[in-house]
């Protein structure tokens, strides 16, 4: 069983590998503040994962209300898990505190006054054997929390569990222990960072366990706490003379799994998991289909369910809808359904009038119409009715223009943006935000970007596409991009489905 790594997380157990080895060559004011961003960014991603773990948790509780039995073990699991995770966390922190004050303490500003201090770890990891107390409670921790998983997945957990203790392949003569390898000599700012990252392992791990906890409420079982039978009649309005068809499955039915089903006293055979029973209808009024649905749980276990279902025969009537809203967009293939009781659905045909439109048909009761003006267009029905084309009914819709979409950065419409935000994007992006049909999008085609760098000497260049402009004193710009420095983009030209291309509002960001 595969278990992905989130790529923030490999980016810093990365970074944290490189500024180790930089340490072996000089401890340098860069690298310390090098170990100090990696920190910050430790801190952020624990923060973030928390906040995740902790909607996990509600929805243990959430489910605890609604089967207490079924759930009761696992969610059990999952909160010593957190109580195991949340004690190794609170002792880490402890350790840090040590350090921290061996160090000097904290200056005005939160930081550490001594973060190049090489004696303050190595006394309390080393010489007062903290370290070997914390790779003891490391190892055991991971040992508790495979125990939780279930025999049949620990192995695929024991090989990507974040929690190793491992010391890492040393080369030369003097081989160190793990205490040693990790805290001996070291600036107080890196074995703070360490242990931060020994804190990221732990919750990351928490983070995989109750996941899989959680999946497995579930994962035995149906995808439904009880069975019920469902009847689709294809309409429940007839006319004399015309076929009644049923499709009957079982509620969240399995395509792989076909049930028995009895409709009106007849065994029906069931394909994909479905049955389709077909029979004509007579007499005007109201009628009765009924039947039973078996199924065979996982466990052997069979389940009855029957249903009854009524239908009427008697006039024709006609409904026309926007599968998304009463509105026709340019430049789309705008769904359209159409239904009329007492006529099949292969039978119905539709034409459109206004709007520059044009209408086609999918398949049965469903239709995709294009438009080309704006205004409003009237979709009209008709259809074979015994033996003769009949105008059934029409309906009038409005046609409308695409709205325009909302310029951004990554996911930040501004005004302002973190300098490694910014940095880490590679262009301007065209959103179109809170529409009904997905899949619709816009193309930057062109735009003009400033850059303000505070101190600095202003420099543009223009786009042509949604990336970064080429002009080298753009790119070295970015590259330094920092707090105060200001980013302005102007003559923003996008491009949507209907071809069209939409002069933008400028946008501003202020980087901090």
């Amino acid at each position: 069983m595969a278990l992905p790594k989130d790529p923030r997380q490999k980016m810093i157990n990365f970074m944290y590998l490189v500024l180790t080895a930089m340490l072996a060559l000089n401890v340098s004011a860069e690298i310390l503040n090098a170990f100090d961003i990696v920190n910050n960014s430790i801190n952020t991603s624990n923060t973030s994962i928390d906040n995740k773990n902790e909607v996990t948790y509600r929805q243990f509780a959430k489910l605890m209300t609604t089967d207490a039995a079924k759930v009761g073990p696992l969610n059990e699991k999952a909160n010593k898990v957190k109580s195991l995770s949340a004690a190794a966390h609170t002792y880490i922190n402890s350790l840090k505190d040590e350090i921290i004050k061996a160090s000097g303490g904290l200056d005005d500003k939160g930081e550490i006054k001594g973060k190049d201090n090489l004696d303050a770890a190595t006394r309390i990891m080393e010489n007062q054997k903290k370290g070997p107390q914390l790779e003891e409670q490391l190892t055991q921790l991971r040992e508790q929390l495979l125990a939780v998983i279930n025999p049949k997945d620990r192995k695929a957990f024991e090989a990507n569990l974040p929690l190793k203790i491992e010391t890492p392949e040393q080369k030369g003569p003097v081989k160190k222990n793990w205490t040693a390898y990790h805290f001996n000599m070291v600036p107080s700012i890196a074995a703070i960072t360490i242990l931060g990252k020994f804190q990221n392992d732990i919750k990351n791990s928490e983070s995989m366990i109750i996941d899989k906890l959680l999946k497995e409420v579930s994962e035995d079982d149906f995808t439904f706490d009880k069975l019920e039978a469902f009847v689709s009649l294809n309409s429940k309005n007839f006319t004399s003379g015309q076929e009644l068809e049923a499709k009957v499955v079982m509620g969240a039915y399995s395509s792989t799994v076909n049930p028995t089903i009895i409709i009106n006293g007849q065994q029906v055979q069931a394909e994909a998991g479905k049955a389709t029973y077909r029979m004509p209808v007579g007499a005007i009024g109201e009628h009765t289909i009924s039947g039973i649905v078996e199924l065979v749980k996982p466990n052997g276990q069979k389940v009855q369910s029957p249903f009854t279902e009524t239908y009427k025969v008697g006039a024709s009537a006609t409904s026309i809808s926007a599968d998304k809203m009463n509105v026709l967009y340019i430049g789309l293939s705008n769904p359209i359904s159409i239904t009329a009781a007492g006529v099949p659905a292969e039978k119905i045909q539709a034409s459109i009038s206004g709007g520059g439109g044009s209408i086609s048909k999918r398949g049965p009761g469903e239709f995709s119409v294009t438009v080309g003006s704006t205004g409003k267009a009237v979709i009209s029905v008709s259809a074979e009715v015994d033996g003769k084309v009949k105008t059934l009914d029409s309906k009038e819709f409005r046609v409308k223009n695409i709205p325009d979409p909302i310029m951004k950065v990554g996911f930040s419409k501004g005004p302002a943006m973190k300098a490694a935000d910014f940095k880490a994007q590679g262009g301007l992006r065209a959103d179109l935000e809170d529409f009904l049909f997905d899949g619709v999008r816009y193309a930057v085609v062109s735009y003009r970007m400033g850059i303000e760098p505070r101190g600095r000497e202003y420099v543009e260049g223009e786009a042509n596409s949604e990336y970064w402009p080429k002009d080298a004193g753009v790119q070295s710009a970015l590259r330094v991009l920092k707090p105060g420095d200001q980013v302005y983009f102007d003559n923003i030209k996008v491009k949507g489905p209907d071809g069209r291309v939409r002069s933008m509002q400028n946008i501003n960001f202020k980087i901090n």
